[in-house]
């Protein structure tokens, strides 16, 4: 065994009588036993092996003794990880008492105790309010852990697969209220993976921090970016700033990712810079339409259209992440870049607005000839929805006809009992120039499936409609805390979202799989909080904008944020989904639905809708 590495370990309090370390053996030859009824447990020792191939367990036999009626024995079992074998022995004289054990148990439930107290609900909904008070949050932080890189489903570690730079930014957008620094951390790290060029390494191995330019580079014909990676992060800096009201992150100086012969970085800049590179790159590289230019793909992953198609999936990530670095500037007093922000945003809303827009629904994607995909001139992949639901989260298509256009379309094609499907209707076999998408069978996954990452977009564009029976419709076909009467068809737990579920495209309608690791869990806890019950902290104060059911009469939330506590409560008693009419806070009416931050203390809100 290598001393440098880290050394998993196993131990208990008492003595072990047996051992094993063979998954095979422990079992049963070719799994002839369960783990409920081990075949090793049938002989009065187990096998004191070590193994070397295979694979590894490990299990120890403890002997308790004659235990008398009435008499409690208790033994403590710890599996830990060491830094070095020299280590372990040391390592292993802790949590060996119950005493140890016991504050050990006492610390953690003091840890989720204050993360599940940062944002309490009270609604009409119970399974809404289990999701939010525990499941949810708890699944984010899962999720902000993790990734995709250790995970029943997904394969590969380091950076063949890694942390994903997209996934990453967006899971830190689900835990920033509740464990802010831990996130700016993580940002730091994905910061550092940023090209000179403003674009971002689609992965990187945690431990290491060797980043990769994912599956593109496979193909040498085909771009080496993903256009929509190095967005995510300006909306998670955003939000973060928005929380926490620490600017001078902006100002901290972290490396780009290219190093020279020494391994030293060749060029570093401030956070804000990284961000400005970040748009700089999607304003640089556009097509035809002067859109975005798709790269190897944008979000979704399956679809690699040849080298000049183009991605209005990007084109409104990119006119979020203007426009929230637009009210940086303003925060910050910068005139003239904001001026150029906003013409940026300006030519970008006038290409998707003029180009994208088929009639019923915005197109998806140009490809490379200039023709459109999600289009109704298409057999297959007529609808898609992230391109309807974001026309909306950008803004450009928030004042016209053309978002309730494309949203009914989405109620009418896309939506079902189950979730909203990705796309309509499913390719029926492989086409090279499409890519992984049309591997899958007509209703799966990224084929007509319902992929749930994208269903809270849909719900965040309802609300910025202002239609709030619409979005908790959405919201409750997802839920699985709602949905318990189906479970055994959904077959994922009960608490937790899953990547996909099948559609009615697909024989086993309703399955889900691909549980705990999504980007699903950070974008339902937000697009619940601060679009369904609309608390959003802002750069200058915490917004109350409730978008909800018209049946709610009332609903209260506890929301602490930059050190003090707001006790809110909302009533609707004219039947409302949106619009505050009236706002008091510690007694004092306050005008507009903005309140200001305080420092500390605790703080009652009244609201009426």
């Amino acid at each position: 065994m290598k001393r440098d590495i880290a050394v998993n370990v196993l131990y208990a309090n008492r003595p072990a009588a047996s051992w094993e370390t063979d998954r095979k053996r422990f079992l049963g030859d070719n799994e002839y036993g369960t783990w409920g009824d081990p075949v090793s447990l049938k002989n009065e020792k187990l096998s004191n092996k070590d193994t070397y191939r295979g694979d590894i367990i490990a299990a120890l036999q403890l002997d308790l003794g004659t235990v008398a009626p009435g008499q409690t024995v208790s033994a403590i079992t710890v599996l830990q990880q060491c830094k070095e074998l020299s280590t372990v022995k040391t390592s292993c004289n802790a949590y060996t008492t119950e005493a140890e054990v016991d504050k050990a148990f006492a610390e953690l439930n003091a840890f989720w105790d204050n993360y599940l107290s940062i944002l309490t609900v009270k609604t009409p909904s119970e399974a809404f309010n289990s999701m939010i008070n525990l499941h949810n949050p708890r699944q984010c932080y899962t999720t902000k852990i993790w990734s995709r890189y250790l995970s029943l489903y997904q394969l590969g570690y380091g950076s063949d697969r890694g942390i994903g730079f997209r996934d990453s930014s967006q899971d830190t957008m689900g835990v920033i209220p509740q464990i802010p620094e831990e996130a700016r951390e993580l940002m730091e790290k994905l910061l550092s993976v940023q090209s000179t060029d403003g674009s971002a390494y689609h992965q990187f191995n945690p431990l290491s921090m060797e980043a990769g330019r994912g599956d593109s580079a496979e193909y040498e014909d085909r771009p080496h970016f993903y256009s929509d990676d190095q967005l995510w992060i300006v909306l998670a800096v955003s939000a973060y700033l928005k929380e926490t009201g620490n600017y001078s992150f902006l100002d901290k100086k972290i490396p780009f990712y290219e190093k020279d012969k020494t391994d030293k970085p060749l060029e570093t800049g401030t956070v804000y810079e990284h961000l400005k590179r970040a748009v700089t790159f999607t304003r640089k590289n556009t097509g035809k339409h002067k859109l975005p230019l798709l790269g190897f793909a944008d979000w979704n992953d399956t679809v690699n259209l040849p080298t000049g198609a183009e991605s209005i999936f990007t084109a409104n990530l990119y006119g979020w992440a203007l426009n929230e670095l637009s009210e940086i500037c303003e925060y910050r007093g910068e005139k003239k870049q904001k001026a150029e922000f906003s013409k940026w945003y300006d030519d970008m809303k006038k290409a998707v607005l003029e180009n994208a827009w088929d009639g019923d629904w915005f197109v998806r994607y140009y490809d490379e000839k200039g023709e459109p995909v999600g289009s109704k001139s298409n057999e297959y992949g007529k609808l898609w929805l992230n391109a309807q639901s974001w026309s909306l989260l950008s803004g450009f298509a928030a004042d016209s006809d053309k978002g309730r256009t494309a949203m009914n379309a989405v109620k009418k094609h896309l939506a079902t009992d189950k979730g909203i499907k990705l796309s309509w209707p499913g390719y029926n076999g492989f086409d090279p120039q499409k890519g992984g998408v049309t591997t899958y069978p007509p209703g799966a996954k990224e084929n007509g499936g319902i992929f749930l990452h994208p269903n809270p977009w849909a719900i965040m564009a309802e609300t910025i409609l202002g239609d709030g029976d619409q979005a908790f419709k959405y919201y409750n076909s997802v839920n699985p805390a709602a949905n318990n009467d189906t479970i055994d068809e959904y077959e994922c737990e009960p608490y937790c979202y899953a990547q996909n579920i099948l559609s009615d495209e697909h024989p086993l309608f309703g399955m889900g799989r691909n549980s705990w690791l999504s980007g699903t869990s950070s974008w339902m806890y937000q697009s619940s909080t601060r679009n369904i019950l609309g608390i959003r902290p802002e750069h200058t104060g915490l917004r109350i904008d409730p978008c909800i059911p018209k049946d709610w009469k009332e609903f209260s939330i506890e929301r602490k944020c930059r050190g003090a506590l707001y006790k809110i409560v909302v009533k609707n008693p004219s039947g409302k989904s949106k619009g505050i009419s009236s706002l008091v806070v510690d007694g004092k009416p306050v005008a507009g639905n903005v309140i200001p931050y305080f420092a500390d203390g605790t703080h009652t809100v009244e609201a009426t809708m």
